[in-house]
């Protein structure tokens, strides 16, 4: 039976630390400074969940998730994530990022998280060879 491996990974939250990632320095800040439980998960209400790094607009949707208003929700959120990207704005701007955001503890280039991200990967696959048949 052959193993199916995944074809893809998602690493955006990795890549808004890129040198290259032109999102406001602020937000790269919080990312940096995020530790492995600042992330929540909001917009249940919509459909729609998001990963979020925890800030006071992230405390105000999960109360209208709470309340099941998905409505005021959609409203609150309009322009939050131009306001946290662009402008700055880590209290009431959407800090969209994923849990990983704990492990991200550096800027830099984007060349270089590949290179990072290859190699590990290489590593893994070289262990996971000597394991099998164990």
């Amino acid at each position: 039976m052959a193993i199916r491996l995944p074809e893809g990974v998602q690493v955006g939250t990795r890549f808004m630390c890129a040198e290259e990632c032109t999102i406001h320095p602020d937000v790269k800040q919080r990312v940096l400074k995020a530790r492995d439980r600042d992330t929540v998960v909001t917009g249940y209400s919509t459909g729609h969940p998001v990963r979020v790094l925890k800030n006071k607009l992230s405390r105000q949707f999960q109360e209208l998730d709470r309340l099941g208003d998905a409505e005021k929700l959609e409203a609150l959120g309009a322009g939050k994530l131009a306001a946290a990207m662009r402008h700055g704005d880590i209290e009431m701007g959407s800090l969209m990022a994923g849990q990983c955001a704990a492990m991200v503890d550096e800027i830099l280039p984007a060349a270089e998280i590949i290179a990072q991200l290859m190699a590990q990967a290489e590593s893994v696959l070289r262990d996971l060879s000597t394991r099998v048949g164990e």
